[in-house]
């Protein structure tokens, strides 16, 4: 008789704190399948949409004896996702990366040009007199309702710039948490970053790469999506699109600003983890 279907582990997030290579690196673990998707988005964008088989289809060909899961930035954002989670998984481990938010806030900035949603002359002191750019680095309100909906020894916060000063130390933890047999294993080339910000020399590109990346995921096609990145085609594309342009950087008024206005952020992280966020300066 087979068992139900059942995943171990969700990431929720959050966006633009490197969700893509822990992700990539994660599946590397022979403990763990390495055919689990990214960014199904299913208990946020697409839970009206498709009945939970549709859902149970994005993991077929798991060997049921290595543990499954997925990562969708989105779920840590929609209201009703930890519910939604809960209903179908409640006994999933839940994973959370989150970074100074005065820096995932400038990452956001970079991306939204790289999106095309901001025109590339927009300055980050424009971009963040939006308040609504500035809701993704408050994740107090986006993590309570997860803490609400499951023990709080199902949930693992990762504080990203502690993650990368020791990948060893970091990955273990997490396959402790998961309950991996291995927990020494380092997943090679860990230290080769993704989706790391560029400057393009023509940003339109770009600009339809990921629009149409996007249109896919949301109309529930992330297997494609995950199929079409493997082929090392997109990557391929975006290296000869490079430009030498240096980057923009944070001005100093911008990051006074925003210090202040996350403070209360970084003292419930620093609680919640026991971190003392020495980089969150």
């Amino acid at each position: 008789m087979a068992k139900p279907f059942n995943v171990d582990f969700i990431g929720i997030g959050s966006g633009k704190c490197g969700s893509t290579w822990f992700f990539e690196n994660l599946v590397q673990h022979p403990e763990i399948f390495d055919g689990n998707p990214k960014e199904i988005n299913y208990f946020s964008d697409l839970y009206d949409q498709h009945e939970f088989a549709w859902y149970e289809s994005q993991f077929k060909g798991c060997d049921d004896r290595l543990l499954k899961g997925e990562f969708s930035v989105t779920y840590m954002y929609r209201p009703g996702t930890a519910e939604r989670i809960r209903r179908h998984f409640p006994e999933a481990k839940i994973i959370a990366i989150v970074r100074d938010p005065v820096q995932r806030t400038f990452s956001d900035y970079l991306h939204a040009i790289r999106k095309g949603d901001i025109a590339g002359s927009t300055s980050f002191a424009e971009f963040i007199r939006n308040e609504e750019h500035l809701k993704f680095g408050c994740y107090t309100q986006y993590l309570e309702p997860f803490f609400a909906s499951f023990p709080k020894e199902q949930i693992k916060i990762i504080v990203l710039e502690d993650f990368n000063r020791d990948y060893a130390r970091g990955f273990r933890e997490v396959y402790e948490f998961l309950g991996c047999q291995d927990v020494n294993f380092l997943p090679e080339g860990v230290e080769q970053r993704r989706n790391q910000a560029r400057s393009y020399r023509f940003l339109f590109l770009e600009n339809i790469m990921v629009r149409t990346y996007r249109m896919l995921a949301k109309s529930g096609y992330t297997r494609l999506t995950e199929v079409i990145k493997r082929t090392g085609v997109p990557e391929l594309l975006r290296r000869l699109n490079v430009s030498s342009k240096p980057l923009p950087k944070i001005d100093p008024d911008s990051r006074e600003v925003l210090s202040s206005y996350y403070s209360g952020e970084k003292k419930f992280v620093a609680e919640l983890t026991g971190s003392n966020l020495s980089a969150w300066q």
